[in-house]
C-alpha cells in the first residue's frame, strides 16, 4: 500500500471515528492493552477484533433489515469478504512462521 493510500485511509478512519465520538484517550487505552505483544500478535489481535465486531454488527443489522436492496447490507458483505481474507492471511502467516522453523529432532539434541 502506498504512503498516500495509508494517509488517505488514516484521514477517512479518523473522520468517521470523530463523528462517532472516538477520542484519542479511547484509542491510546486500547493500544496500551496490546502493547506488550509482539507486532505480529498485535496485528492478529486487531484483525480478529475488527472481524468479531463486524460480524456482531452484521448479525444485528440482518435482524433489523427487511429491505430487499440495502446499501448497508452490501457494504457489510464487502467488509466481511475483506475481514475473512484478512483473518485467513493472519492465520496462514502464523502457521507459516511456526512451521518454517527447523524441527528439533531428538537425535539432534545435545546432551547436557
Amino acid at each position: 500500500m502506498a504512503d498516500a493510500d495509508v494517509q488517505n485511509s488514516l484521514k477517512q478512519v479518523s473522520a468517521a471515528a470523530q463523528q462517532y465520538g472516538v477520542t484519542d484517550a479511547d484509542v491510546e487505552r486500547w493500544r496500551a492493552s496490546i502493547a506488550e505483544r509482539p507486532p505480529w500478535a498485535q496485528r492478529a489481535h486487531i484483525s480478529a477484533m475488527i472481524a468479531q465486531r463486524l460480524v456482531m454488527t452484521a448479525l444485528e443489522h440482518r435482524q433489523e433489515c427487511d429491505r430487499e436492496s440495502c446499501r448497508t447490507c452490501a457494504g457489510i458483505r464487502e467488509m466481511l469478504i475483506i475481514a475473512l481474507a484478512g483473518v485467513r492471511t493472519v492465520v496462514d502467516d502464523r502457521l507459516d512462521e511456526l512451521y518454517r522453523r527447523p524441527a528439533r529432532w531428538p537425535w539432534r539434541r545435545r546432551s547436557i
